[in-house]
């Protein structure tokens, strides 16, 4: 068994401490590689800015692995994008007093947690670890989401605890921002814009749906956990694949064995808006996200989207950013 006690606000102390509890070699490098019979894979550090920094891991431990974060006297949160498949042994999450258990289950999922709470998180032997880690300080976050003070949605949100794990599903728009992180090589010229433009992509991604979630967050409704539980694999589902046509209501409705009418009530009281007046907001805003990227046109983006028609693209694109579509490159 491995533990690692974590209090770090600097990834790169934290790096040559967990090579020295892991006894592997350290010199001072931007990452670690992890030996046989430890294991196998890679941790590696990427620091964008003086309040932001970037853990990738990819890796896997023979060992069962126990990493402890304690609070600390200065805030920070940490912006976790995890993708991994849990066997039988299950994987466990404890957020001060409060306890999640997983197991025989794809486990990906975005999450916040700050240094407000005691995070232990005990990861079984043999388990694939594919995960992003955004550390950030508390005057860089309120900056970037242009609060004076903590946002209440943010309170909420963190005052969640265990329970944060699975409002933020990763679709494939999180996945490839990930995977991109790991393709840019070391001599390209434009490395720091690109990783830079990469984060920046995740974390606007993840606060922009999480403040699309305020009635969620803020318990503006009245609904059981199952129901809750329900509606989150709907909205999944909805905004996963743009480039093909989204589930009927009838068929969302037999998926989570409930009405059709029980779910479009409860869905627009816990996301605020209709099932596929959502769906088109989101399907918008991730072509505003491609078109952003510098790397497609506007006619791929929209049929990235599932629009054929470019006329209508640019209508209902206009309509919610009151602009029309352009790329970077201003395409």
């Amino acid at each position: 068994m491995i533990v690692l006690n974590i209090n770090h606000t600097d990834y790169k102390s934290m790096l040559k401490d967990i090579a020295a509890a892991l006894r592997v070699p350290y010199n001072n490098e931007d990452f670690i590689n992890i030996p046989a019979p430890i294991g196998s894979g890679v941790l590696k550090i990427m620091r964008l800015y003086d309040e932001l920094q970037v853990l990738l891991v990819d890796a896997c431990f023979n060992y069962k692995v126990i990493t402890i974060r304690e609070r600390s006297d200065t805030r920070y949160f940490i912006l976790h994008f995890d993708d991994v498949f849990i066997h039988d042994t299950p994987a466990t999450l404890k957020v001060d007093d409060e306890m999640l258990q997983k197991s025989n289950i794809r486990h990906a999922s975005a999450r916040l947690t700050s240094n407000v709470f005691e995070n232990t998180e005990e990861i079984p032997a043999h388990l694939n670890i594919h995960s992003v880690k955004i550390l950030m300080n508390e005057k860089w976050l309120k900056k970037y989401l242009g609060l004076e003070e903590e946002d209440d949605v943010l309170k909420k949100y963190l005052s969640l605890k265990t329970e944060s794990c699975d409002i933020e599903p990763l679709d494939t728009e999180y996945l490839r921002l990930m995977d991109e992180l790991w393709t840019v090589k070391k001599d390209d010229p434009l490395q720091n814009m690109f990783l830079q433009n990469r984060v920046t992509m995740l974390i606007e991604r993840f606060f922009t749906r999480l403040l699309g979630k305020a009635n969620l967050l803020h318990g503006n409704f009245n609904l059981s956990s199952e129901v809750i539980n329900g509606l989150i694999k709907v909205e999944h589902l909805l905004v996963s694949d743009f480039s093909k046509l989204p589930p009927t209501i009838e068929e969302f409705s037999r998926l989570v064995a409930m009405s059709s009418t029980k779910l479009k009530k409860s869905f627009k009281s816990m996301y605020g808006d209709s099932i596929y007046s959502y769906y088109q907001k989101q399907r918008l805003q991730r072509a505003n996200e491609l078109l952003q990227s510098g790397n497609y046109t506007v006619k791929e983006a929209a049929k990235a989207v599932g629009y054929n028609n470019i006329a209508n693209f640019t209508l209902a694109f206009k309509k919610q950013y009151n602009k029309v579509p352009e790329n970077s490159s201003g395409d």
